[in-house]
């Protein structure tokens, strides 16, 4: 794992730095929780065209959790005894907003999870098959939830060690870091001109921006206090990384792929199969007998995915399609060749292969930095695991997906999960 210094990781580590070695570390005081709010991988796009998902509805603005922060002197919203965990399904705080998971004497509620989940739904609507968005939607549901209680595990860990006294100072320090670099941020992805319409973006997601200030102390806070937990160890002998090469071959393989354009026509859109496939030649002629560019002809008549890009799709694993026989025909056809017309469940197609790499293994000596660092960080992440199980074995944790049988139908009547 390699740990690349940056503004906020050293601001945070020297305000740590500063509490931990205060006049008043050697008092002790109990833990508490906090949260983590991890982004979501970018949706890989299908291979083929995908029914649009609708846009969400107008929804009413969710709550914010409320919460009590560091030096505050507040209450939390609900303490419960420490081995006294009823089930998170049963708990609901005065706001309405439905609790998902509790973790010690905190919760993590629908509104800590909608944001994100429906962000990405909504930034990837055209990739989601209607009949799958309840799956996809319970399975980001799962893992942004398993991230916000890995988040409070070390949030609570950082807050029993570090005195109360020291907290103003770097929350105030982590705000003003905030307020210089996410809320820009936040502007731009979301669309906004201003904060007051950044915030009503937001509640549309489910969150709002004094929730996302809170969630980014949180989770900074967590980030850097794993941080710490973690020693870099970079004594690697040769015979480590020989053996580690041996074994990991695969992490070393590139396997065979190519750039290719496409020509296709979805059936639907026409009134019978051999009008779709007439559509097609007539594309093809267009390339073929008239000289036109591929990529205009895609751009003005193909209904692929890649249609407003000219067609062109970037590398492609082989054996990654869906069709067998353009997958075939995209290893094999000579570069530049037009395929004949292949059909598959959604309509007709025409391909060719534009750049084509074969698979090989990277040579040990090419791979030797590769190796080192790989070893680094499986060695980084087995003392992040093992510090994760520790906080688990002495905080109890309970989730609305424990012990259930049909999950997402937990989920279904939520307003703020449902767009």
């Amino acid at each position: 794992m390699r740990h690349k210094p940056n503004y906020i990781r050293l601001l945070i580590g020297a305000f740590l730095a500063m509490a931990l070695t205060a006049p008043w570390c050697a008092a002790q005081y109990p833990p508490d929780n906090g949260m983590g709010n991890n982004p979501m991988p970018p949706a890989t796009p299908g291979n083929y065209y995908q029914p649009t998902v609708p846009g969400p509805p107008s929804q009413p603005p969710v709550a914010s959790r409320p919460s009590a922060w560091p030096g505050s002197g507040a209450q939390a919203a609900l303490q419960v005894p420490p081995g006294v965990l009823p089930p998170a399904e049963q708990l609901t705080l005065c706001e309405g907003t439905r609790i998902l998971a509790h973790v010690g004497s905190e919760v993590i509620l629908e509104s800590d999870v909608a944001g994100p989940v429906n962000d990405f739904i909504n930034t990837n609507k055209d990739r989601i098959p209607p009949e799958q968005l309840d799956e996809v939607r319970e399975s980001l549901v799962k893992k942004q939830l398993d991230n916000q209680i890995q988040g409070k595990l070390i949030f609570l860990d950082a807050k029993s060690t570090i005195p109360s006294e020291g907290w103003p100072q770097i929350e105030k320090k982590v705000e003003q870091v905030f307020e210089d670099t996410e809320v820009d941020k936040m502007l731009k992805r979301v669309g906004a001109s201003s904060r007051r319409e950044l915030d009503e973006k937001l509640r549309k997601l489910g969150t709002s921006l004094e929730h996302e200030k809170r969630s980014f102390f949180e989770r900074e806070l967590a980030k850097q206090w794993l941080f710490q937990q973690v020693k870099r160890d970079d004594e690697i002998t040769y015979d480590q990384m020989v053996t580690y090469y041996r074994k990991h071959l695969e992490e070393f393989s590139t396997p065979a792929r190519v750039k290719w354009e496409e020509l296709m026509v979805r059936s639907v859109k026409y009134p019978s199969d051999a009008a779709a496939y007439e559509a097609l030649v007539r594309m093809g002629n267009q390339v073929v007998i008239a000289g036109a560019s591929l990529s205009d002809v895609a751009k003005a008549g193909s209904d692929g995915p890649t249609a407003t890009k000219g067609g062109a799709w970037d590398w492609t694993i082989k054996g990654s399609l869906r069709c067998q026989e353009i997958d075939t025909a995209l290893f094999t056809l000579p570069i530049g060749q037009l395929s004949p017309i292949i059909k598959d469940p959604n309509g007709y197609h025409i391909v060719r292969a534009t750049a084509r790499q074969d698979a090989r293994v990277a040579p040990f000596l090419d791979a030797q930095v590769d190796i080192r660092e790989k070893i680094i960080k499986q060695r980084s992440d087995k003392q992040v695991q093992d510090y994760l199980a520790k906080l688990k074995a002495r905080t109890p944790v309970s989730t609305i997906f424990d012990g259930q049988n049909d999950p997402n139908a937990a989920l279904s009547n939520r307003p703020e999960l449902r767009r």
